[in-house]
């Protein structure tokens, strides 16, 4: 039995590996050709207390993006509670507008006007829900 450890050992780390670099390769994959821009979601009073987001529980909470261009926003919720996304100006909210507690939402969209546009979580997930807001900058 001892002679099979360490060919069991190399494959277990093989396959750890070969797991994260699927991801990596898979994530570099699906980002090539739009501009992709990442967001958190976590409301503000959630987490650490001295680590409280000010006005909102959005990472970033202000962002800008290439006039023109495909554009991704990827909304990864890191919370316990479920959130929503919504960008009006530009008709965008994920496909299901829940985002629960762990999922990742990808929502795309041209960048077709100019200016600076709010964005908002669409589902009550605390009492300073309504802080949870940001801008979108189109350049």
């Amino acid at each position: 039995m001892k002679k099979n450890e360490p060919v069991a050992a190399l494959l277990i780390i093989l396959a750890t590996v070969g797991t994260v670099v699927g991801i990596l390769a898979y994530e570099k994959y699906a980002r090539s050709g739009l501009y992709t821009v990442e967001l958190i979601a976590r409301s503000p009073l959630n987490g650490n207390w001295l680590a409280r987001i000010p006005g909102g529980g959005w990472q970033s909470r202000k962002f800008t993006v290439p006039y023109g261009e495909e554009t991704a926003i990827r909304i990864r919720n890191i919370e316990t509670v479920s959130h929503g996304f919504a960008l009006p100006d530009f008709k965008v909210e994920p496909p299901i507008n829940e985002i629960k507690a762990g999922e990742v939402k990808i929502v795309k969209f041209v960048a077709d006007k100019k200016g600076v546009f709010p964005f908002m979580c669409t589902v009550w997930c605390s009492n300073e829900h309504l802080q949870m807001n940001g801008e979108m900058t189109v350049e």
